[in-house]
């Protein structure tokens, strides 16, 4: 593939991910798509710095300086030259240990709340809070038409810390020019979905999917499943949080476990989990979707924007079966997906026929992740960071992920409280460690022996 320079006002299409994207949210009318990343930051920070540097950082990366305006009633994306980047600075110095507090969670909270212009821009803001003479809170945020985890942490955030080092020194930064830009994903991909790769992966995901419905989570009888376009909503609406964490020695006899079933941590995290789905639904027929990368091209790897696809591993719960069985089910499913990992999920639907009234809604509704590499925050030079959990958006029923990190497994749900209760995602997680430590002694176990002593909710 050539590679050509992202030249100003180059326009090209939305890819099919970020059309869905920008459809959902633009029918929302809120903020579902901001991707904010917040460090605490210890010690002298020289904002001019980081602001050059991150003037320095957009002017890299055209996905950056990209906005999505209306062509003839259609988006497309557009790249501009501009890479100046506001960044407020809001000095809390003088407040109260309280009210420094409080009043550094209001202005997170609205920013993340904060919609996007997205036909005018930028789609990249900072801003700076002062809670102490070397204490500051750093927050970015992107809109997800641009940005995805790897472009996060393993292009962005280590680029920002060099050249904020650079700028402070004033020195040249040591970094090399991204191989490829968005752009060349975009013609990528629809060069490739011209090719016999598209309708080899198409007719796989046809015949994998057909019938396929959302996972019948109890919940209110009014409340549809599947993801729509959502309004800004009430409470109700709102969706929540929960963390919860796997004892270390559960952990450790699930890892010998993945070595001799020759699974990884996801597919079994994946199993157990489908086990809690269908006796919380009562449906053995478990389709849950899962976040995968699209960087096919080795060129990809250093270039920021949606990259993102999501797959469906779709599995039948036996009750017969046993869990040893559920395990191999999955993991055919997953390895079956990935292989065919490039056919955007907007292209299956299509092809499946969505259901539509009160805006689109996806046949998948459950959302499972599991992230291995520790999240590292930005090295800058002479600063020591740290990463402030916020809580992420969804716009799914349940969204799980798993993360790893220094021998500790840990599982956020985020769940819309319309379709699952604070008090049924609670249980939901307790049920989940529950099975994952029945597993670890006996990945053998009955399916029935499993639900009958893990105290598994029964579905009505």
């Amino acid at each position: 593939m050539t590679v050509a320079p992202a030249a100003c006002g180059e326009r090209h299409p939305l890819t099919p991910g970020q059309l869905g994207m920008w459809f959902l949210e633009r029918m929302s009318g809120s903020a579902v798509y901001t991707d904010p990343m917040t460090f605490h930051l210890t010690g002298p920070l020289d904002v001019p710095a980081l602001q050059r540097a991150l003037e320095r950082l957009r002017s890299r990366h055209a996905a950056l300086r990209t906005t999505f305006p209306l062509v003839d009633g259609s988006p497309v994306q557009e790249i501009s030259a501009g890479c100046g980047v506001e960044m407020p600075v809001t000095d809390l110095r003088g407040l109260p240990a309280a009210e420094r507090e409080s009043g550094l969670a209001s202005l997170l909270a609205a920013d993340q709340a904060a919609p996007f212009d997205l036909a005018r821009g930028p789609v990249l803001r900072a801003l700076v809070v002062a809670l102490g003479p070397e204490e500051h809170v750093l927050r970015l945020t992107l809109h997800h038409l641009v940005s995805d985890a790897w472009s996060w942490w393993n292009v962005l955030l280590p680029e920002l810390a060099v050249l904020y080092g650079a700028e402070r020194d004033g020195v040249p930064a040591d970094l090399e020019e991204p191989a490829a830009q968005f752009p060349d994903f975009v013609r990528w991909q629809r060069e490739w979905s011209e090719g016999p790769g598209h309708r080899r992966q198409l007719a796989y995901w046809t015949e994998r999917l057909a019938g396929l419905r959302p996972v019948p989570l109890p919940g209110p009888a009014s409340a549809p499943t599947g993801v729509r376009a959502l309004s800004a909503g009430t409470a109700a609406d709102a969706v929540a949080t929960r963390w919860a964490t796997v004892p270390r020695t559960v952990h450790d006899r699930l890892k010998d476990v993945c070595q001799g079933e020759r699974v990884t941590p996801f597919m079994l995290l994946l199993a157990a989990f489908a086990v809690v789905l269908h006796r919380r639904s009562g449906a053995t027929d478990i389709a849950v979707g899962t976040r995968a990368a699209v960087r096919s091209r080795p060129e990809f790897a250093s270039a920021v924007g949606f990259f993102v696809n999501l797959l469906v591993i779709r599995t039948e719960v036996d009750p017969g079966a046993a869990f040893r069985d559920l395990l191999r089910d999955v993991r055919r499913g997953a390895l079956g997906a990935y292989a065919h990992r490039e056919l955007p999920f907007e292209r299956v639907v299509e092809q499946l026929g969505p259901r539509r009234g009160g805006g689109f809604r996806s046949p998948v509704n459950v959302l499972f992740s599991h992230q291995s590499t520790p999240e590292v925050p930005p090295a800058f030079p002479g600063l020591t960071a740290r990463i402030l959990n916020h809580d992420p958006g969804t716009l799914y029923d349940i969204d799980l992920v798993f993360y790893e990190e220094d021998d500790d497994l840990r599982a956020l749900l985020s769940h819309r409280r319309t379709r699952c209760s604070d008090e049924d995602a609670t249980s939901l997680l307790a049920e989940l460690t529950a099975v994952l430590a029945a597993v670890a002694e006996d990945p053998g176990i009955p399916l029935a022996t499993l639900m009958a002593t893990t105290g598994v909710h029964r579905a009505a």
